[in-house]
């Protein structure tokens, strides 16, 4: 078997989006088959893993086109998002939507791609390393952190946010109508209050952290309790809606990235990555999925995600390379 990295396979037929996990998968390994420590053992066992599935395949079309691309990536000044090809004229939203431009948008996991795609029709949205501030008819205040995306739905009834990608902060009026929050599988209700909802997790589970009074975070699934969580407390679900017990934390540590400050006690790599991807214009992959486990505890600043990552390999038994302009790799040391 040759030693040369995989070339790309072109496809017959449109792609489907590969899940976000797939999608990372693929980015890693071919980042990997690129790294120049690659050996003929882990390409047979990449072409076992793109075989595994018609999903994993496209997933690894997907990532070698954008390797293939890497020296042509440009950055879109206004959005922060990455597109593969020089520079040309604005692109239509229905070659968008179609997927004729190809990496840009195929991509579930890809970093910039996925929540751009989600903010398509969105009533708010923000870009890479953007943070925006909206009041709401009600009074109600929210802030929503960079690459993130949500709806309002106000009527005579209810007040309803559908939280359609990354994280907000809730500073809720009181008034008789409910205020409820929708996102990943739960739906969480306050009453005057202020919270946090995060849900932009590395391996899909979200987290509500309350700062005053408290929420009744429910799952949408039949048959999963749900849980009230006081000020002070933040509590975790799982990806498939099961929630967790609440745990004390500082409400502090919910606040922080709105003053461009992330605080990590005793969290994922892959969550205090996730974060720093919002903040950061490119590709942040893993090269073992099993790093993103790593226990971390550290103060990061936001607004330089790769001075951040820089501290993070000076304290972790981590590596970080970047590897193209727009493709950082996290390895073990």
């Amino acid at each position: 078997m040759s030693d040369k990295a995989p070339a790309v396979k072109p496809a017959s037929t449109p792609l489907q989006c590969p899940a976000r996990d797939i999608s990372d998968a693929a980015l890693a390994w071919v980042v990997r088959l690129h790294s120049g420590e690659a050996t003929g053992e882990d390409r047979r066992a990449y072409e076992a893993w793109r075989g595994q599935s018609a999903e994993h395949e496209a997933a690894a079309v997907e990532a070698e086109t954008l390797w293939n691309d890497a020296a042509h990536l440009r950055r879109d000044r206004r959005t922060g998002l990455v597109y593969p090809g020089r520079a040309t004229a604005l692109l239509s939203r229905r070659r968008l939507l179609t997927g004729t431009v190809g990496i840009a948008v195929l991509g579930g996991g890809l970093a910039a791609s996925r929540p751009w795609l989600r903010s398509l029709g969105s009533d708010y949205a923000t870009a890479t390393a953007e943070t925006r501030s909206i009041d709401l008819p009600d009074g109600s205040r929210v802030v929503l952190n960079a690459r993130s995306a949500m709806d309002v739905h106000f009527d005579e009834r209810a007040r309803r946010i559908v939280l359609k990608e990354g994280q907000a902060f809730f500073d809720v009026a009181a008034e008789a109508r409910p205020f409820r929050v929708a996102t990943g599988g739960v739906v969480v209700t306050a009453l005057g209050t202020a919270f946090d909802v995060d849900a932009n997790a590395a391996d899909g589970s979200l987290g509500v952290a309350v700062t005053r009074h408290s929420v009744r975070v429910q799952p949408t699934a039949g048959g999963l309790a749900g849980v009230t969580v006081a000020g002070g407390e933040r509590v975790s679900v799982a990806r498939d809606g099961a929630v967790g017990a609440p745990v004390l934390q500082d409400p502090a540590i919910a606040l922080a990235w709105q003053s461009g400050m992330y605080v990590a006690e005793n969290r994922r790599l892959g969550d205090v990555v996730a974060a720093l991807s919002r903040y950061h214009g490119g590709w942040i992959v893993f090269s073992n999925d099993s790093l993103k486990s790593t226990l971390v505890s550290a103060v990061l600043d936001l607004r330089t995600p790769d001075a951040s990552l820089a501290a993070l390999a000076s304290g972790l038994p981590i590596r970080v390379t970047r590897m193209t302009r727009y493709v950082t790799l996290i390895s073990a040391a």
